[in-house]
């Protein structure tokens, strides 16, 4: 098993034992269990913006709204050159 070392205020710290003590656990499984919450809220999160990305995917029929063609390697070059 993993560990790792914390360095918190101590007004944290005495808020994370009186939750332990409250919730008759560890602080170290109190701090692991806030850990794997928040870690899958955000996967989660992740999650459900992908499902909105899926569901726009082809939602936009204008021809318009397309991927420029390549550039020859030579229009390329010198565009890149003009940046500097």
């Amino acid at each position: 098993m993993a560990q790792i070392s914390l360095y918190i205020d101590d007004s944290v710290a005495k808020l994370l034992t009186a939750t332990a003590k409250s919730q008759n656990c560890s602080v170290s499984k109190l701090v692991a269990a806030i850990i794997s919450e928040r870690l899958s809220e955000e996967s989660a999160e992740d999650e459900r913006k992908m499902a909105i990305f899926r569901e726009l995917e082809g939602s936009i029929s204008d021809r318009s709204f397309a991927e420029p063609p390549e550039l020859p390697m030579v229009a390329e070059k010198s565009r890149r050159y003009d940046l500097l």
